[in-house]
């Protein structure tokens, strides 16, 4: 008889722990499940980006070999032109690009843009920040032997309040002929 109490002790005791451990594996998940939750409640969000977009005028009128190179933080790539002269280029929150707009028989224009700032301050930090400007293309026939000296324009923000500061800057110089 003390064997069989035994058995029945170890058989109702194997039950009670494998009901135990069940419950514990169920509470580790459901624990687990609340952890990845919480952390990504907490966690970094997605990248910001300022969006820029625009239109390009052209003397021409056509787009075709019209070229928008986009150089952010050293790494280059080509933004598409549409048909209209429309373009679209976002820029990583934190980075400086430089836009360069060419088009064979025009001087090229540059743009630099810094997003330093741009989500800083309480109000812009609460928007999506949203840009929009026209370059116009202007004929090398009109400025013969010139060029720009540096970019023609730069977008910033300031610092502390996220509000946008645009300068404009159309320094000719006789081209380098070298």
């Amino acid at each position: 008889m003390p064997r069989e109490v035994a058995w029945t002790f170890g058989a109702s005791m194997t039950i009670a722990m494998n009901t135990q451990r069940r419950i514990t594996v169920e509470a580790m998940l459901l624990l687990a499940l609340f952890a990845l939750i919480a952390l990504g409640s907490v966690a970094a969000p997605a990248e910001r980006t300022v969006r820029l977009t625009g239109h390009l005028h052209t003397p021409v009128r056509t787009t075709a070999d019209l070229i928008l190179s986009v150089e952010v933080d050293g790494s280059c790539r080509y933004a598409e032109v549409s048909a209209s002269g429309r373009f679209l280029v976002e820029v990583p929150s934190g980075a400086t690009a430089t836009l360069s707009f060419m088009q064979p028989g025009h001087l090229t224009k540059e743009v630099v843009i810094d997003t330093e700032s741009a989500f800083a301050g309480s109000r812009a930090a609460k928007q999506d920040r949203r840009l929009e400007f026209d370059v116009v293309m202007e004929p090398e026939a009109k400025h013969a032997g010139q060029s720009f000296v540096g970019p023609v324009g730069s977008v910033g923000f300031i610092k502390g309040s996220g509000t946008v500061r645009v300068r404009h800057a159309r320094q000719l110089s006789a081209a380098d002929l070298r």
